[in-house]
């Protein structure tokens, strides 16, 4: 009994002093969040995004490992939109990495971050964590012209509008903000809205945007927060159709030229013809010429091209592999098609309805 105290008491002993000793050792590393006091202090926005800089130094040759959110992130609360941003060498000799944070509620907590290194001989594991960051969050939702939008600047750069349907008018305009949160726009009690094309960053986005109102809405009117001027700014949109079942909002986008081109060529040579018939002593091969020219301009210009859109095809509002699907065709459906670009042809449907479908789909 006297040997098995004994023995114990010697492992007690050797344990605690394992401990003892490791308690001795320098740490190796130290992490701190730079500006933490400056997001406490003040008021930040639900869809704000915050840039968090933190500040690494390492000891004694020791190697970065990694890092960690103790408890992890909840992203219903809180997003980390740059993962894998890297940390860099700054000239005062610590390591440095800014993490943009993007608030999705009120009660948004920024959680602590562990970053853990290795002593130089790969001996052991050392860590330190920069504290959580409890953020005071404002919900801006309240203002129901609201549309979600923050930014230190934030411009509408043109607007259309066309007429959709009977009852409704399409509205497509072109937008662009600077730091801003450009992603979340949606405007308030619009069933059927989104973005056409894309191009959300960290200082600049800008984006196309459509949107079906009924006919009887005179304008537009929603509100951003703006970040410089700490108020809601308004925005108001005059809508005013364009009488024209022909014509959609293509011009938003590049062109289609090839109809007027090919136009212009036909009037050329039709005035090519007629110099020539006087030229070479009327002779009846340029009048000819002249006449298959005329017919041919005319055509181009007055022909309505019949055909059939196959069933479970996508009609959509521009011609652009991601524009969004206006509808799917049930069955094979009557058209007309009015122009054409690149890949797609714009159709019109028996009850006026606008859109644009692959050519694959047409036959």
């Amino acid at each position: 009994m006297q040997i098995f105290l004994r023995i114990l008491l010697a492992l007690i002993a050797l344990t605690l002093g394992v401990l003892h000793a490791q308690e001795e050792r320098a740490k190796i590393i130290y992490v701190k969040a730079l500006n933490a006091e400056e997001y406490t202090n003040k008021p930040v926005y639900v869809g704000e995004t915050i840039p968090i800089t933190y500040s690494l130094l390492l000891f004694s040759n020791a190697r970065f490992s990694g890092t960690e959110f103790i408890g992890g992130i909840n992203t219903s609360k809180i997003v980390l939109k740059n993962p894998d941003t890297k940390w860099k060498l700054a000239s005062d000799g610590s390591y440095q990495a800014i993490y943009r944070y993007k608030i999705k509620s009120t009660d948004a907590v920024i959680p602590s971050l562990r970053v853990i290194a290795v002593s130089s001989d790969g001996d052991y594991t050392d860590s330190s964590s920069a504290p959580a960051i409890k953020l005071n969050a404002i919900d801006l939702y309240q203002n129901k012209d609201y549309v979600g939008v923050l930014a230190d600047k934030f411009r509408i750069i043109g607007y259309k509008t066309k007429i959709y349907d009977d009852a409704n008018n399409i509205l497509v305009f072109e937008m662009e903000a600077d730091h801003s949160n450009l992603e979340d726009f949606k405007l308030p009690d619009i069933q059927k809205q989104g973005f056409e094309s894309t191009h959300f960053g960290d200082t600049h986005s800008d984006g196309i945007y459509y949107c079906i109102i009924p006919k009887h809405i005179q304008n537009i009117s929603f509100e951003y927060y703006s970040l410089e001027e700490k108020h809601f700014k308004n925005i108001t949109l005059p809508i005013v159709p364009v009488d024209d079942t022909i014509s959609t909002q293509d011009d938003i986008k590049p062109k289609n030229n090839f109809l007027i081109f090919s136009n212009l060529v036909t009037i050329v040579l039709m005035a090519a013809s007629v110099v020539c018939y006087f030229l070479w002593r009327r002779k009846k091969v340029f009048l000819a010429a002249f006449v298959v020219f005329l017919i041919y301009l005319l055509w181009n210009i007055f022909s309505v091209h019949q055909a059939v859109l196959l069933s479970n095809k996508q009609i959509r509002i521009l011609p652009t592999h991601n524009s969004t699907i206006l509808e799917t065709t049930k069955s094979n459906t009557q058209v007309e098609i009015i122009g054409k670009h690149g890949k797609y042809y714009k159709i019109m449907t028996a009850d006026d309805r606008i859109g644009w479908v692959r050519k694959d789909d047409v036959r």
